[in-house]
């Protein structure tokens, strides 16, 4: 409730006119009944006459045109504050999200969380705008109106409300059903988000192993599910109307048979009678849509609950809760005896990915990380930049341990650019100045040269400014990698990390890139992951991993005279390879 409550209080002022014009509403609403209890009585008793008539007739007219103003104001507080409060929900639950570390993705699928952000969000806005109003309006209704039917017949009155007592126990027990299943309902309708989402990014590899009619029919099973889990809440949800309007039309033939009587024996006038049944009958709807109140109660309970488990979780980075001033750091690494395993649900290999690894970077070192598939490599240098939690003490930067530095300062002295590069669908130069929106268009173009982007242009119809589409692709691989390196090399990072980032790159453009590296990145410390050994010959430190180990390290000529050593194996095959290519 703390969560409902703070939104409630945020937007109290909103809340607090909608209820001030929903009182006046109600009030409007039961005097005409009155006014028309009045004429009746009148005509009853003959004192009516054509201009008490008409005078009436115009009160009425004018309570009615004032009570169409007074609730169309009440429901523009009402409801415009609940599209505020989702407004906030929105923009919080959005941010949270960016302060989440890699490990909360690898346990939500981006489909779930899209039908959290999108499909849960409509349920809490109704939660806090038509329940919220029919709520408030149903409570002023029965205080208002029954207050106005004890005074015409209090016998009459306790019959009327009778029933009701037994038909909300009734709501109660359906109601909870109601919130199970709604939560079930949504719960099936994140599992199609995520389908669609999966199809939709992987539409290509779709089409390519002509799995087009066993995705579909996988997805029909999953909306036949959402839908037979949506019958069964309609099911409920029908249960509860039948329930008010059985109890609500049985009570209100007792008060015809009751309030017949009275009318007979004198105990209550005609127009007292007319009077009585005209709030009764508000009544009984506002009753009846106390089911549909109750629901969507229920249902916005369960997506403030998903939303919520959301807005729990907290980042696992210790860096994330690290303030005050930061050291400048010059790009010397330390790695002390670091063992690391993903989190649970970030990979289904029960075993540690790095093992004991001891390893001393000097500053300004051009350092090549190889291995097998499988050795720990993308692993090893994707920790250098925070993205998974880490042992303390086991990752110094220019003896600084790592998680004591914030986050923010870290990452913009670590540059990344991984084997699969992720592109927004907005213009090259916009990509490239990601880290960096307000950099110079001329430092912009110096970058994408270096990456040797440049070369490329002449194909794109507006060179640096070409839209490149949803996640670049209108690039080939080649270009996606060089725009993400582009990118990395403007934020002129203090460490380079290049995850076999020139994997797409043919080996005459990856030379060039090389070249252009070792003079930009001069004084600066650059890791290279790569499959090809050829680019690393120049490294000032080689690092062979091998099962999550370090099973060798040094430069390249002394790798090369270990006649069983790893690295001295994949050149030698890597040679023989290319010699065999060329034959």
């Amino acid at each position: 409730m703390s969560f409902i409550l703070r939104h409630f209080r945020r937007h109290g002022r909103h809340y607090l006119w909608g209820l001030v014009f929903l009182v006046a509403t109600n009030a409007l609403l039961m005097s005409i009944p009155w006014m028309l209890r009045g004429i009746i009585d009148a005509l009853e008793s003959g004192r009516a006459t054509p201009s008490s008539l008409a005078s009436g007739a115009l009160l009425i007219a004018a309570t009615a045109i004032a009570l169409a103003i007074v609730r169309t104001w009440s429901r523009l507080f009402m409801l415009g504050a609940s599209r505020r409060v989702v407004y906030d929900v929105r923009n919080e639950l959005f941010a949270h999200l960016q302060t989440l570390p890699a490990s909360f993705y690898d346990r939500y699928r981006t489909g779930e969380l899209m039908s959290r952000a999108v499909n849960d969000l409509r349920l809490i806005r109704s939660l806090y705008g038509p329940c919220v109003l029919y709520a408030a309006d149903l409570i002023f209704a029965y205080s208002i109106g029954l207050t106005l039917m004890a005074i015409l017949d209090p016998l009459l009155t306790l019959a009327a409300v009778l029933p009701y007592p037994l038909l909300l126990a009734g709501v109660y027990r359906v109601s909870r059903t109601i919130h199970r299943r709604s939560n079930a309902a949504q719960e099936q309708l994140a599992e199609i988000s995520n389908k669609v989402q999966e199809n939709l990014t992987g539409i290509n590899m779709v089409k390519a192993y002509a799995r087009e009619e066993s995705e579909t029919r996988a997805f029909r099973s999953l909306c036949r599910t959402y839908l037979d889990r949506t019958i069964a809440l309609a099911r409920s949800r029908g249960l509860i109307g039948v329930l008010m309007r059985g109890l609500g039309g049985g009570g209100t033939l007792v008060v015809f048979w009751i309030g017949g009587l009275h009318v007979i024996e004198r105990d209550l006038s005609l127009g007292g009678f007319v009077a009585f049944i005209s709030y009764l009958v508000p009544l009984t709807d506002r009753t009846i849509i106390m089911g549909w109140i109750l629901g969507t109660f229920q249902r916005g309970l369960g997506a403030v609950d998903r939303v919520r488990e959301i807005l729990a979780e907290r980042s696992d980075i210790p860096g994330d809760a690290v303030v005050g001033p930061a050291p400048s750091l010059d790009g010397s690494v330390s790695i002390r005896n670091l063992t690391f395993a993903y989190p649970d649900g970030a990979t289904a290999a029960p075993r540690p990915r790095l093992r004991g690894v001891d390893l001393d970077i000097p500053a300004g070192s051009l350092v090549g990380i190889v291995g097998r598939v499988g050795a720990g490599k993308s692993t090893l240098v994707r920790l250098l930049s925070a993205v998974y939690a880490v042992p303390p003490g086991t990752i110094l930067l220019d003896g600084h341990d790592i998680t004591a530095l914030p986050t923010q300062h870290l990452r913009r002295h670590v540059g990344v650019v991984p084997q699969e590069t992720f592109l927004f669908s907005r213009t090259i130069a916009e990509n490239i100045a990601l880290g960096r929106p307000d950099a110079p268009r001329e430092r912009i173009e110096a970058v994408a040269e270096m990456a040797q982007l440049t070369r490329d242009l002449p194909q794109f119809t507006r060179g640096l400014d070409t839209i490149v589409g949803e996640r670049g692709v209108t690039l080939s691989g080649g270009q996606r990698q060089r725009v993400a390196l582009a990118r990395a090399l403007l934020l002129e990072p203090r460490i380079l990390i290049l995850d076999d980032a020139l994997s797409s790159i043919d080996a005459d453009t990856e030379e060039a890139i090389l070249k252009s590296l070792r003079g930009s990145m001069r004084g600066r410390t650059t890791l290279l992951v790569s499959h090809r050994v050829a680019p690393l010959m120049d490294a000032d430190l080689i690092v062979v991993l091998s099962d999550g180990r370090i099973a060798e390290a040094g430069d390249p000529r002394s790798l090369l005279r270990r006649d069983d050593g790893l690295f001295g194996r994949m050149v030698r095959q890597q040679r023989i390879e290319s010699e065999l290519e060329a034959m």
